[in-house]
This record gives C-alpha cells, sequence and structure tokens, in this order.
C-alpha cells in the first residue's frame, strides 16, 4: 500500500509518501512556513520526482494535533479534500506519537512540542522497536513541570524528544527526575513518521473517515503564533 503522509500541526511542515519498503520521499517545507501556499505544491513535485501520479495514491495520513491551529486545519482539509475525491481512505494521527517515533528506540518516550506563552504539548509512549507506541499518558497542553509530572507517574528510564526541550528543557528534565535524557531539541514531528505509524493501521482496515477528522489540541486548543517573515 502506498500513502501520501501530510505533516503540517508545526512550523516544520511537510509531506511524504511511504510504502511497505519504507520512506520512499519526504519534503519539508521552508521555514517560515506558509501552509496554503506550499503544500500542495510540494506534494505536486514530490510525486513527479517518484514518476507518480496523484492516482498512484492508495490512501492518506495526516498529522492531527496538538499543533498550530491553521496548520492543523489545512493540513487536515488538505487530506480530507483528496480523500473525498480520490475514494481513498484517510487515517489521523497524533502529532505527539509521531514524535515519539524515534528509530532504534525501545521504551519510554516522552515527546514534547513548545505551545508558546510558557506552555508545552506533551504525551509519553511506550515504544517498540518494530514501530509499535502504547500510549500511557494522553497528551496534554499546560506548564512544563505540570505536563512532565504526568509522565513521571510512569516509571523507568525516559527519553524526551522534540523543540519544547529548547526553553523548558530544565523544568522538564527536573520533573522527571535522573532517568530522563533528552535527545536535543532539533527533532521535529515528520510526514515520514505519520505515513509510518499510520502504514500499518491503514493496511489492516483502520479508517479515520474524510469527515471525521478533527484537531487534537490536548485538554484545549494550542494557537502557534504566527510565523512573520521580513522583507
Amino acid at each position: 500500500m502506498r500513502i501520501l503522509a501530510i505533516e503540517t500541526a508545526t512550523p516544520i511542515a511537510s509531506c511524504a509518501v511511504v510504502d511497505a519498503s519504507g520512506v520512499l520521499a519526504e519534503t519539508l517545507l521552508p521555514v517560515p512556513m506558509r501552509h496554503l501556499e506550499g503544500l500542495l505544491p510540494a506534494v505536486a513535485e514530490m510525486l513527479a520526482r517518484l514518476g507518480l501520479t496523484p492516482g498512484s495514491i492508495e490512501g492518506l495520513a495526516v498529522s492531527c494535533g496538538p499543533g498550530g491551529f491553521t496548520g492543523l486545519r489545512v493540513g487536515i482539509a488538505t487530506a480530507a479534500a483528496w480523500a473525498r475525491a480520490r475514494e481513498v481512505p484517510v487515517l489521523g494521527v497524533g502529532t505527539l506519537e509521531a514524535l515519539a517515533r524515534v528509530p532504534g528506540v525501545d521504551g519510554l518516550v516522552f515527546p514534547v512540542l513548545d505551545a508558546h506563552r510558557g506552555e508545552v504539548a506533551g504525551a509519553l509512549y511506550r515504544v517498540g522497536r518494530d514501530g509499535g507506541a502504547e500510549c500511557l499518558a494522553p497528551p496534554l497542553v499546560g506548564p512544563p513541570d505540570v505536563v512532565a509530572a504526568e509522565a513521571a507517574r510512569h516509571p523507568g528510564p525516559v527519553l524526551v524528544v522534540g523543540d519544547g526541550l529548547t526553553r523548558h528543557g530544565a523544568a522538564i528534565l527536573a520533573a522527571l527526575g535522573a532517568r530522563a535524557r533528552a535527545a536535543g531539541p532539533d527533532l521535529h514531528p515528520r510526514a515520514a513518521a505519520v505515513g509510518l505509524v499510520a502504514l500499518p493501521r491503514l493496511a489492516r482496515g483502520e479508517r479515520t473517515g474524510p469527515e471525521a477528522l478533527r484537531p487534537l489540541y490536548g485538554r484545549r486548543p494550542v494557537a502557534w503564533p504566527r510565523q512573520e517573515t521580513s522583507g
């Protein structure tokens, strides 16, 4: 099964094509990102580079948040419209679950995104080397120490990933204690990971359905500030 994956929940957007053999291609959109202008041309260019047509896509996966309102809205609307027009299945994937998919990691992973205004979005997963992930603490948006405290309820070494570490790493690691280690703040949700999470689920017949796709905000909506360009 060949699927198109879309990740627009955060300022670094991307699209990818994956199948059972792995990631065929992935394109990162320029930063600062203009979701509306860049997404569909990036998809078209990527498909052309692979020698594929829109009709070659057998399913879609889209990152559903937590994330920025505009990005989530555009990504979900694009995936839903494509699925309806082409009559192919679509599946929503949690942004934090995709971020938790760190190659070679086996154990607890705490993906955390900077939600701005002094808050983060985080969740805790138990990840297997086969790529499977069990959610132990569902997505939550709030102060870094509060969100990390939810993850701290589960014993064992934990790997912390994501740009939430850039501003709030000290508070997050303090709440988790000595058992935590940071993978670095430069890891971002990627469309390739969204696709790899969704692929086996779509193959098993799981579907979200275009009409049922909804942003996942955690306990309350996250509004990422707009990225401004100079000049």
